[in-house]
């Protein structure tokens, strides 16, 4: 049964993903939602998608075994793990049914769940790896699912995050990021994974590359479509707009997240 909050996150992603026409910088996307990873070379958002998708990927040292994929989206995230694991080792989870439809579209070999990430159905220790990119701005809250996340995790096994802590509450896109749990530090931020029972955990601001470099992507391909006469000015100002807006997020910094499980197993909340 999901909350009123999860009902009203599925309905704007859903409207917002499943569209045909989906694409965060007015380009087609191909099966990603999220921010980017932008060099100098970037030519797109897509190409930027795949990109932070190769950097989480090489945070994660195992090769082999089962990886879960929490919330995720439409598949695009899902499809890139295949360059490191079998398809039929990697199980999705996200809380919206018609994004699971389009997830094993994309990737069918796959195993893909209708599942929240503070409340999931699979048996303790199950898992080699637990990957979720940028979505835990919108679990309530993380330590539910950092709890989940190491009680499916078998011992030793691997967590890695993107994620975007906030400092306090932002006044911009509120439908889906409003009552965000608020940290002052990114200290205290690892203090809640390290209180969940995460261990050797590892915190990297790539702010740089990927929120601000996002931004900065949206009004480039803001002025470049105006002046080829590819959208009008109406468009124009309103890329503009959305890219002032995420800029201005009172986000502490765009993480990636890396620990493990300790080998003797027990999760924080103890083995079930």
């Amino acid at each position: 049964m999901l909350t009123d909050l999860q009902k009203e996150l599925t309905g704007f992603y859903d409207r917002l993903f499943c569209a045909p026409e989906f694409g965060l910088d007015g380009r087609p996307s191909a099966g990603f939602g999220n921010l980017g990873y932008f060099t100098p070379a970037t030519p797109d958002l897509n190409t930027a998608c795949e990109q932070l998708m190769d950097v989480l990927m090489a945070r994660i040292t195992r090769r082999d075994g089962l990886i879960l994929d929490v919330a995720c989206g439409i598949g695009g995230s899902t499809k890139c793990l295949t360059k490191i694991f079998s398809p039929a080792a990697i199980h999705g989870i996200n809380i919206s049914a018609r994004q699971i439809e389009l997830c094993r579209t994309r990737v069918p070999e796959a195993h893909f769940h209708v599942m929240t990430a503070e409340k999931m159905e699979f048996p303790d220790r199950m898992f080699d790896v637990v990957i979720s990119v940028e979505a835990a701005m919108h679990f309530k809250g993380r330590r539910e699912f950092l709890l989940e996340a190491m009680r499916v995790l078998k011992p030793g096994g691997e967590i890695v995050v993107a994620d975007m802590p906030f400092s306090s509450q932002p006044s911009a896109f509120t439908s889906v990021l409003g009552g965000q749990e608020l940290y002052p530090t990114l200290d205290s931020y690892r203090s809640l994974w390290e209180s969940c029972g995460v261990q050797d955990v590892e915190i990297e601001d790539v702010s740089g590359p990927v929120w601000r470099g996002f931004c900065a992507h949206v009004r480039n391909t803001a002025f470049r479509d105006l002046i080829a006469s590819v959208t009008d000015g109406g468009t124009f100002q309103e890329r503009l707009h959305f890219a002032e807006k995420m800029n201005a997020l009172p986000s502490l910094a765009y993480v990636i997240v890396k620990g493990r499980k300790g080998q003797r197993g027990a999760s924080s909340h103890g083995d079930r």
